[in-house]
């Protein structure tokens, strides 16, 4: 009996395409260790930027209820397996254009955190350290309250980056 060479080609399309080649896509492993329930603790915030923790709090808790773990969030931290606290290391800030040798037209902001999931007993679950979210934003030459609302907004949209690495690492033990 000989197949057609159609009959053929789809066989092998099905065959790959049923395979356990080990790919998934980012973020959709479990917790490490069977964590079931984390309570994410108000980042430690170690730079001169006033506020900010509250910005990578908020991120962190709005990428796990966008990604349908919502009820993997403990309201506390007496409620959960595990706690995941942050450290905002470092917010650099440097002029990636400029309209002359001394008026910059566009910054980029850098924010590099730590973060660390710690069992109940203490243990630490997963770590991962020097993590790098980034984004630009204009100066205003003439308007020095605009260009702190447009910084302001780069380090969220930068804290917006850098919660959905953390948790795709988080998921993925990486």
């Amino acid at each position: 009996m000989f197949l057609s060479r159609n009959t053929v080609c789809l066989l092998v399309l099905l065959s790959i395409a049923t395979s356990a080649c080990g790919y998934r896509f980012a973020g959709t492993g479990g917790f490490p260790s069977g964590v079931n329930r984390i309570f994410i603790n108000l980042y430690d915030n170690r730079t001169s930027e006033t506020g900010i923790e509250n910005i990578f709090t908020d991120e962190l808790i709005n990428e796990f209820t966008s990604r349908g773990n919502a009820s993997a969030l403990g309201l506390n931290a007496a409620a959960a397996d595990a706690v995941l606290t942050g450290v905002i290391k470092k917010v650099r800030i440097y002029n990636i254009s400029k309209a002359s040798e001394m008026i910059a037209t566009e910054r980029r902001v850098i924010v590099t955190v730590d973060a660390t999931l710690t069992a109940v007993d203490g243990r630490t679950l997963w770590r991962a350290d020097g993590v790098q979210g980034t984004d630009t934003f204009k100066v205003d030459q003439n308007n020095k309250d605009a260009t702190e609302v447009n910084k302001r907004a780069a380090i969220a949209r930068a804290a917006n980056e850098l919660s959905e690495k953390l948790y795709n690492r988080l998921v993925e033990e990486f």
